[in-house]
């Protein structure tokens, strides 16, 4: 898949907002929905590989659970761990489906990861 310089440049200004905007983030990815990265940023950079790939399987899989309860497209998955929270958002631009992974600490607020994720996947659909 070949994707276009303007939302791999929007891709990174997306990761280095969120890095600094958001407090106890540790790592953002951005990937297609197959999985290739497009930009990313983390304090253990072995995750961004491992975090591509989980984020396409989950996206799938929150895909295929919205519609089979008929709930429609899947927006977000968010998973709670003992150490923090896993956020991966459906960014759905016309040339690409892109989705946003936000790793954060438990000392992050989650509404405010959140919000600020949901942001950066708008600016990426309009990228």
């Amino acid at each position: 898949m070949n994707i276009a310089p303007r939302i791999k440049d929007a891709a990174e200004t997306v990761v280095d907002t969120l890095m600094r905007e958001v407090k106890g983030v540790k790592a953002v990815v951005i990937a297609t929905e197959d999985g290739m990265e497009l930009a990313a940023r983390a304090e253990n950079t072995a995750q961004v590989a491992r975090m591509s790939a989980i984020a396409s399987s989950l996206a799938a899989l929150g895909a295929v659970a919205g519609e089979e309860s008929g709930l429609g497209q899947c927006e977000n998955v968010v998973i709670e761990t003992a150490l923090g929270h896993i956020l991966m958002l459906q960014a759905r631009h016309e040339e690409a489906g892109l989705i946003v992974s936000v790793v954060t600490g438990k000392d992050a607020v989650i509404g405010q990861a959140l919000y600020f994720s949901k942001q950066a996947t708008l600016a990426l659909q309009r990228a």
